[in-house]
């Protein structure tokens, strides 16, 4: 069991590195690259390739099996939040610092218990206030109490974030009835479908040089989402959670490695408390749901003794 674990946390790290690695690539290669619609294009095409061994690594049957769904309106809901993630993202870091793009994406935990109060009348718990102010803060230092705040880069980011509490939200109900491989599958397969269209209106040649950047590109967003799911076989989900938030150091690692430049310190400042509340975000709602769990189970067991 320990092995597991030690197994999760080194998947959770390396997804977030990969996380890393392939939005400062973008940054890095963006002016040698096609429209970032083509770019997505290729790596929902590479991904989706990538996922076709694993479906039917057991065959046609188990495979016919493992694709049965009765959420497609839902998988395309995903798909839809999940791409937005990718343009925002992409097109934030190409214009504002890795570490402030990365820094202000993460912020997810702390706009997921909104969407979910207004979308699944989710009442929300009390507990997350002060995490939620806290990260908050952290928002407002990074983004800086002036006219910058209107940075449209910086507004991508935060986009970036709710796209991302969006998809937390659609494959937590997915989860429920679909299997990690189902939803990985119709995800790769709908973004290839919805950004190949997109891309029409982009199309440019591509070089040599832009399709081996954009394979790999490609392939680190496979591995990382492969990673991340992966890990929540040996990890709880809080854990993989927490653990994940790596990819801001790792972002901040790379930034200092390939570009020379150290966040600020006010954006070091901002990290802190982001980082702080979106951990105790985490925390609170699995607490919750460990209780809440606990209450059922006692519930269950009473009507059984009586």
């Amino acid at each position: 069991m320990k092995h597991d674990l030690l197994l999760g946390v080194a998947l959770t790290l390396l997804a977030a590195f990969l996380y890393s690695s392939q939005a400062a690539l973008v940054k890095a290669e963006y002016l040698h690259l096609p429209p970032l619609p083509v770019v997505i294009f290729i790596q929902s095409i590479v991904a989706l390739t990538l996922i076709l061994p694993i479906i039917f690594k057991n065959g046609p049957a188990h495979a016919k099996n493992l694709l049965l769904t009765k959420k497609i309106g839902l998988h395309l809901l995903r798909t839809v939040f999940s791409l937005s993630i990718s343009f925002l993202l992409f097109y934030s870091v190409t214009f504002i610092p890795l570490v402030n793009s990365i820094l202000l994406a993460n912020t997810a935990p702390l706009i997921t218990p909104f969407l979910a109060y207004l979308f699944l009348s989710q009442k929300i718990n009390h507990r997350l206030w002060v995490p939620i102010l806290i990260g908050y803060a952290g928002v407002a230092i990074v983004l800086h109490p002036d006219s910058r705040i209107f940075n449209p880069a910086s507004l991508l980011a935060l986009g970036a974030a709710f796209a991302w509490a969006s998809t937390m939200l659609t494959v937590r109900k997915l989860s429920a009835t679909d299997a990690t491989e189902t939803i990985a599958f119709y995800f790769f397969l709908f973004s290839s479908i919805l950004s190949g269209l997109i891309s029409l209106f982009f199309w440019t040649p591509i070089t040599t040089h832009m399709m081996i950047i954009m394979l790999i590109i490609g392939i680190l967003y496979f591995l990382t989402q492969y990673a991340a799911t992966s890990a929540l076989k040996y990890a709880h989900a809080q854990l993989v959670g927490s653990l994940f938030y790596a990819n801001i150091l790792y972002a901040t690692a790379i930034s200092q490695f390939v570009w020379n430049i150290l966040p600020a310190l006010s954006t070091l400042a901002g990290m802190v408390l982001i980082i702080i509340g979106g951990l105790l975000c985490i925390h609170v709602e699995h607490t919750t749901h460990q209780h809440s769990t606990a209450l059922k189970e006692d519930e269950l067991d009473y009507a059984n003794e009586s």
